[in-house]
């Protein structure tokens, strides 16, 4: 069996102020920093065979301190960005609502279209290509891939057949949070869902 991690970048200031980061290379925060070292403290008895990142600063810092904890240096892929965000980048969701909201609008049918950014269908097909590439690389390890909420979510959607019309009809916004998809003779299931439980216990 394949285990796939996945696992979204840890917090920013953007973050913090409900800013679209898109493909902006904002670094971890101070408190991000200390999320990727309590996601690395939970996982270091798992045996990690590959890890994957986003070559964006917030998803690589993320990876580069798991990989520190398992002595893997992360493999970093474009193919694992975030979602261009276009007209969006940089804005908060009330700035992004105030100056585009038909287009905001459009969140409520679980659909995103940033104007000159990546569309749903775009993103879907990218995730879909890394997702089986990881299939194609690796059979019964265990991956990891630290990447960021829209592309994660899109591979999660492809893996549960639902679709580009329900990207938005879950959540992924806990930072360093863990889903995990196990592959098998009987096709992938998902058995966890952005699981945070890691930054319940802080390290001192």
């Amino acid at each position: 069996m394949l285990k796939i991690l996945l696992i979204r970048h840890g917090q920013t200031d953007w973050n913090l102020d409900r800013r679209l980061q898109g493909h902006q290379d904002v670094p971890l925060n101070s408190a991000g920093l200390q999320q990727a070292r309590q996601l690395a403290r939970r996982l270091a008895a798992d045996p990690i065979d590959a890890i994957y990142c986003s070559d964006l600063r917030r998803a690589a810092e993320t990876a580069e301190i798991l990989g520190q904890t398992h002595s893997l240096t992360p493999t970093s892929d474009k193919i694992w960005r975030e979602r261009d965000v276009g007209q969006y980048q940089g804005l908060t969701v009330d700035e992004i609502a105030a100056r585009y909201p038909q287009a905001w609008d459009q969140l409520s049918d679980g659909i995103v279209n940033p104007p000159g950014g990546e569309n749903s269908t775009a993103l879907f097909a990218r995730a879909e290509k890394a997702y089986l590439g990881l299939l194609g690389r690796h059979v019964e390890e265990t991956v990891a891939v630290v990447s960021h909420g829209g592309t994660l979510s899109a591979v999660i959607a492809f893996v549960l057949g639902t679709g580009v019309g329900t990207l938005g009809r879950f959540s992924l916004r806990g930072n360093t949070g863990i889903s995990v998809v196990e592959v098998g003779k009987r096709g992938p299931r998902l058995t966890l869902l952005n699981d945070t439980c890691h930054l319940e216990h802080p390290i001192t």
